[in-house]
């Protein structure tokens, strides 16, 4: 079984911060700039205030110096260094990077190429084609990661393999784009019959080339859980 599902959480209109972002030429820390200065005048007075008293033979003194004094140094180069730029979610810059990554995302291949007949997906350096036509049988359902609901793909395909994505996967929303125009039954918003209700495992069978009855398809699911159990079929 290919599982292609990826690190970090974009689903549900959520977008964590990326490390190593940039933002027209410079570095993206998400941060207070105000909130960085009032640290690096706490932190230089309390070196001061150690260097005032003077008491250079205790472990105190040196205990302030290392942490307040180079801790306030290194904020203070973050700070002064012209290719870093601080944002919070709040500030008109931080929302516009948002929206930025999240049309990004949403545009994004990820780990799918397409082809006019089918799509290659690459996953930890294993590469996997897959003809539209070789999906057999397609269903979602929801997991619950305590903080949010992510909606999951199992997909069989005619060599007796399965692979998983969610919304997690780079690439989640060309694909599920993809799969609704190539395989016609599938509707375009099947994830909101998925979504709702809120927590809720709604397990739902989505397509089956075979058309098969509903008990021939519980039995190729049977194996399904979803946050350790069984979950209950539906289908659209």
């Amino acid at each position: 079984m290919l599982a292609a599902t990826t690190d970090g959480k974009h689903g549900n209109g959520n977008c964590n911060v990326m490390t190593n972002e940039t933002y027209n030429g410079k570095n993206v820390i998400w941060e207070s700039k105000t909130k960085q200065i009032i640290l690096v005048l706490i932190s230089f007075l309390f070196t001061f205030a150690a260097l005032w008293i003077g008491e250079y033979k205790k472990v105190q003194f040196w205990f302030a110096i290392v942490i307040f004094g180079f801790g306030g140094i290194f904020i203070l180069i973050r700070l002064l260094n012209p290719k870093n730029i601080f944002v919070t979610y709040k500030t008109e810059i931080g929302k516009k990077i948002l929206s930025e990554r999240e049309e990004e995302f949403h545009y994004s291949f990820g780990i799918f190429d397409y082809d006019e007949k089918g799509f290659e997906i690459t996953n930890e350096q294993i590469v996997n084609y897959y003809n539209w036509s070789d999906i057999e049988t397609v269903y979602g359902y929801k997991i619950d990661l305590k903080v949010y609901d992510e909606i999951c793909l199992n997909i069989f395909t005619n060599d007796n393999e399965k692979f998983t994505i969610t919304e997690s996967t780079d690439g989640w929303f060309q694909f599920i784009s993809r799969l609704s125009e190539n395989i016609n039954s599938i509707k375009i918003d099947w994830y909101i019959e998925i979504a709702n209700p809120a927590f809720e495992q709604n397990l739902t069978l989505l397509y089956d080339k075979l058309n098969r009855d509903d008990d021939e398809i519980r039995k190729l699911i049977k194996n399904t859980t979803v946050n350790g159990h069984l979950a209950r079929l539906r289908i659209l």
